[in-house]
């Protein structure tokens, strides 16, 4: 049902990104990973420095490395590559 929701109305950028997180780690829980990642990405072209600081988003996309099928081996880990290059530039 989430992803029936139009979240584009929601005043503020920061609770777009909460939501598309949340419905993104409902979809970890269940293991679809093809989803999992397409919120991730959307969650990037979003807010990629909020999705870069997330724990929960670290999370999911190690998650994803360990369990990714290989079809989408490859855009999970250039996401990953994005995420370490950001956690190394703000250090």
């Amino acid at each position: 049902m989430a992803d029936q929701v139009d979240i584009s109305g929601l005043p503020g950028r920061e609770r777009q990104f909460t939501f598309g997180l949340e419905v993104a780690r409902c979809y970890d829980l269940r293991r679809d990973d093809a989803a999992v990642l397409v919120h991730l990405l959307s969650l990037e072209e979003l807010a990629p420095e909020d999705l870069s600081r997330s724990p929960l988003a670290r999370d999911m996309v190690q998650d994803l490395r360990q369990r990714v099928r290989p079809t989408f081996r490859r855009k999970v880990d250039v996401l990953a590559e994005r995420f370490q290059f950001v956690s190394a530039a703000s250090v």
